[in-house]
């Protein structure tokens, strides 16, 4: 005689699992955009912004970009799925970051390698951030956007 096993429940975990961690990773994404721009606002202060190119300098840049950040960075983490527009913002700006210290002429006169190091790196973690991240989520692969979804139905 065979032992009887206990049926099997379906529960449908996967899902949730899923939806957890498809709002997750926007806040996830979020507080570190939020964390860039606390760091990005404060760096004038800390590292002594005080000679950073002519006109509008490194220094104003940062504070400026780093309210910015703090703005987009708590979207996600308030709502998650009403601030998606706000997620596109972030890598753009990391591109700025990455130009703005030859672009603003940070080194020119008395040199700024502390900014424009911090100007760099801001930026390379923003792109890093806001590529890895949603890269990770479930269920985010080529072809699963609204209009690939839409095409399907079809």
């Amino acid at each position: 005689m065979k032992p009887r096993l206990p049926k099997a429940t379906t529960t449908d975990k996967s899902c949730s699992d899923s939806d957890e961690t498809g709002r997750l990773a926007p806040a996830v994404a979020g507080a570190c955009t939020f964390l860039a721009g606390v760091w990005l606002t404060l760096s004038p202060f800390v590292l002594d912004h005080e000679n950073t190119g002519g006109g509008f300098d490194g220094y104003w840049n940062d504070v400026l970009l780093g309210i910015a950040l703090i703005v987009i960075g708590s979207a996600p983490l308030v709502e998650p799925r009403a601030a998606t527009w706000w997620l596109s913002a972030p890598p753009f700006l990391g591109l700025w970051l990455l130009a703005a210290p030859f672009v603003l002429g940070y080194n020119d006169g008395t040199p700024a390698p502390r900014s424009t190091t911090s100007d760099i790196a801001v930026g390379v973690f923003l792109l890093l951030i806001w590529l890895v991240i949603p890269a990770a989520q479930p269920g985010r692969t080529r072809g699963s956007g609204a209009a690939d979804v839409e095409r399907r139905r079809r």
